[in-house]
């Protein structure tokens, strides 16, 4: 049973989970375009896509930014996995349902998609460099961004044991009443 939440905090994760969902959704429209229009993404600055430094333009050829897509779609499922999780998190929260199974393996949820979201990005390079640059080149990279977000995936995934922990001590406590 988790605790009442302040009306504020109920509003404030109510606006995430819809934002999460948003960012999904946006995140999703946005590699589609910059592969499909890419100079027209190139264009609005903030959803052009630029691989290891070399930015996707329309004079690749379109099977050629296609077969990246497909390589760049894997992450980017994790990412939007990882947002609806995050979204259905929030809507845990927006409830008072902070200890509930389903707070808590949402949580869960979000720290081992960004992990291997990284995971996946980062071997997911080769095939994205090798048919953008006109199968010339393989390259691979990290970035401190990437270790960042290793980092954090971590610190979730111990927040929602220590979570996790805590609702199995509370029950317990609870059944001695």
């Amino acid at each position: 049973m988790s605790p009442a939440v302040s009306p504020q905090i109920t509003q404030i994760s109510r606006f995430m989970a819809w934002l999460a969902l948003a960012g999904a959704v946006i995140d999703v429209a946005a590699v589609l375009a910059a592969f499909l229009f890419p100079d027209t993404m190139n264009a609005i600055h903030a959803f052009e896509y630029r691989h290891n430094g070399m930015e996707v333009t329309s004079a690749m050829p379109l099977s050629d930014r296609l077969a990246a897509l497909v390589f760049a779609c894997v992450p980017l499922a994790l990412a939007v996995w990882s947002l609806i999780a995050l979204s259905r998190l929030f809507g845990f929260y927006a409830r008072a349902e902070v200890f509930s199974e389903g707070a808590l393996r949402s949580l869960w949820v979000v720290a081992v998609t960004m992990f291997w979201n990284v995971i996946t990005a980062f071997f997911m390079q080769a095939p994205i460099s090798y048919f953008l640059s006109g199968h010339h080149e393989i390259s691979l990279g990290l970035s401190s961004d990437d270790f960042a977000a290793v980092f954090m995936a971590g610190v979730i995934l111990v927040i929602a044991r220590v979570m996790g922990e805590a609702r199995r001590m509370a029950d317990e406590n609870a059944s001695f009443v």
